[in-house]
């Protein structure tokens, strides 16, 4: 299909929602009753749908009818359900899930106190941020989505704005956009932050990649290039000889408690970092890939959780490690907004068909 001229492939379908394209949809059941997903299907199996009433992060996600993330039990619940104010762990009953999770704007990570006396305000000189703070449960001030044809390539894209606020305090904005193409097994996501207020302003993201079975299985692993041996996250109660396994994947495990850990990646000349998770046995070798500027995310955790029912790998890079804000500022990472400052954020993501793609990946691993 993707080898065809605009002209010899419109003259065989009626519409292009035959082969492929951008829809918008709704759900109607459950918690999840409401909430809208922006539908976007290459045409070669992947499909993926962009939640504008979650943070334009993406939910459902499959390739050639093969699930690729994994679904918390109620499904993507609405916002509307997000009880962030009553309970710091809320995120993990609501924003969890889906190919991917945004967490910021402001903090990550475990709940914490931030200070916010730079906002000037004496009655609030720090604030309490939940797990993961709040954007990926936050709706999109406004969203398009669209196709449209560059000669005979047909690309297709999604692109809003979310917005983190708080009278005398934050006031974040995340410009978002995916862009791919018609025959294409290649997503390209670009995020700005900007600081639209007018004070100094913490600032922390992370990509929370939740993938799950089938390709989350038995004898996958990921592939990536380290320069070191990781550091724990400190959460798990189990053995510190689990850090060694942070590549593999077993079955579920009972009472498996968790696996995170603090990765430096290799980069290459472009200043980018690469890591992928790959199952030889799926459908002759299946794999998915992530490719991101890791100059703007200098920091990876990598999330491996083998317990039953909570069974999902995670790619997660970051601006920072977990940790305090003003300790994070002394080790040098940029944690802090100026007035009117914005970031930019690139990140690929995509599949890997075939033993082919996937030798080619690892030997492309810096």
């Amino acid at each position: 299909m993707s080898e065809r001229t605009r002209d010899e492939l419109m003259r065989r379908v009626g519409n292009l929602a035959q082969v492929g394209g951008v829809e918008l949809m709704r759900h109607e059941e459950g918690q999840a009753r409401g909430v809208r997903s922006v539908v976007v299907r290459t045409g070669t199996g992947l499909s993926f749908g962009v939640v504008p009433d979650r943070g334009l992060d993406v939910g459902l996600a499959d390739f050639q009818g093969i699930g690729l993330c994994w679904l918390p039990p109620k499904g993507l619940a609405g916002p509307w359900h997000y009880e962030g104010d009553l309970d710091p762990y809320a995120w993990l009953r609501v924003g969890l899930g889906g190919l991917f999770n945004t967490a910021g704007l402001v903090s990550i990570g475990v709940p914490q106190e931030v200070d916010t006396s730079s906002f000037g305000f004496t009655q609030r000189l720090s604030a309490r941020y939940g797990t993961h703070d709040r954007i990926a449960v936050t709706p999109a001030s406004r969203f398009t989505f669209g196709e449209r044809w560059d000669g005979d390539r047909c690309i297709l894209t999604v692109e809003g704005v979310v917005r983190q606020d708080i009278a005398y305090g934050e006031n974040l904005s995340l410009a978002r956009r995916y862009e791919t193409a018609l025959g294409s097994n290649t997503v390209k996501l670009v995020d700005t932050v900007t600081n639209d207020g007018f004070f100094e302003t913490p600032h922390q993201l992370l990509y929370h990649f939740n993938l799950g079975y089938p390709l989350v299985d038995e004898g996958a692993e990921l592939l990536a290039s380290a320069t070191e041996e990781p550091e724990s996250l400190g959460f798990a109660t189990g053995d510190e000889s689990e850090r060694d396994e942070w590549r593999s994947v077993t079955a579920p495990q009972p009472g498996f408690t968790f696996g995170g850990y603090v990765v430096s990646l290799k980069q290459d000349a472009a200043g980018r970092s690469a890591v992928a998770l790959v199952n030889r046995r799926l459908r002759g070798g299946l794999g998915f890939y992530l490719r991101y500027d890791a100059r703007a995310l200098p920091a990876y955790l990598a999330w491996r959780m083998m317990r039953e029912g909570l069974y999902a790998v995670g790619l997660e890079p970051a601006t920072n490690p977990f940790g305090n804000p003003s300790e994070l500022a002394e080790q040098g990472y940029a944690v802090t907004l100026a007035p009117g400052e914005s970031r930019t954020y690139e990140l690929e993501f995509g599949i890997l068909a075939g033993p082919t793609e996937i030798d080619s990946f690892a030997e492309s691993l810096p």
